[in-house]
């Protein structure tokens, strides 16, 4: 019990102290020279999870591929909707509509955002998604906000509230091609609330219960920490993706047997 509330302790204290530090959009341009509508550009949309670990390694790795790369810090305290008028900002004052073509990852709280942003702006030059998708990281923001919801409530505002209490936006993709990655093993956070995230009844790996029309998907043992800094591992099925509209013949298709609480040893 009292590891429990040490860890918890820690995470809400990391939380407030890049809260307070200064975090700015990424924006990376490959060739300058270069007009954007003879160029791609790649929008990362992080999740909670950018505010402990960061986007560093997501740029590191990114801005050496020969994408213009654009990465917002669109996250707000209160709900989706101010994070989805943050992002509405950055994609006019970045002109990613000039743009040949936009591919875009996203994380869970960015899926939200994206899929209102695309419904409200359905003429856009988008032509790639992957989405970062996980049953058991899903119900984390309902287990914290249940656990420990006055740490939450300072640390993080408003917005896991807004994020647990809103049904996933669907896209109907038309003419963007789809991938989705679905993390099959627990995060660290999820592992110290796995007994409340057990309560909400057992979980679906089934692609289809992610109620998210896709052109392909894949199962990953990345877990949702390690979806900020393993690109080694699933940066080459992203490329793949953007430039072939489907992953890599290698690419896993059936989840992982096993406790998806149990740490993947590589």
């Amino acid at each position: 019990m009292i590891n429990y509330f040490k860890f918890n302790f820690y995470f809400i204290v990391s939380i407030l102290l890049m809260s307070c530090a200064s975090r700015k959009s990424v924006v990376f341009i490959n060739s300058p020279s270069i007009e954007r509508s003879q160029k791609e550009a790649l929008l990362i949309l992080p999740g909670f999870g950018s505010q402990i670990f960061g986007t560093t390694k997501m740029k590191e790795y990114f801005t050496k591929k020969g994408y213009d790369v654009y990465i917002p810090n669109y996250i707000g305290r209160k709900s989706i909707d101010q994070c989805l008028a943050t992002l509405e900002k950055f994609i006019q004052k970045n002109k990613l509509a000039e743009y040949k073509k936009v591919n875009v990852f996203s994380y869970m709280l960015g899926a939200w955002t994206l899929n209102k942003y695309i419904s409200l702006h359905p003429n856009n030059n988008i032509a790639y998604i992957v989405y970062d998708r996980g049953p058991v990281q899903e119900r984390v923001s309902k287990a914290m906000t249940k656990d420990i919801p006055f740490l939450i409530r300072i640390a993080a505002g408003k917005i896991l509230w807004d994020f647990k209490n809103t049904p996933y936006p669907s896209l109907t993709k038309g003419n963007i091609k789809v991938g989705i990655m679905i993390e099959c093993k627990a995060s660290k956070l999820a592992r110290k609330h796995k007994k409340t995230i057990l309560t909400y009844g057992p979980f679906d790996w089934d692609v289809k219960q992610l109620k998210q029309e896709y052109d392909d998907y894949l199962y990953t043992w990345v877990n949702h920490d390690e979806m900020y800094s393993r690109f080694d591992i699933f940066g080459d099925e992203l490329l793949h993706f953007f430039n072939n509209g489907k992953f890599t013949d290698k690419a896993l298709k059936e989840p992982l047997a096993g406790d998806p609480f149990e740490i993947y040893k590589e």
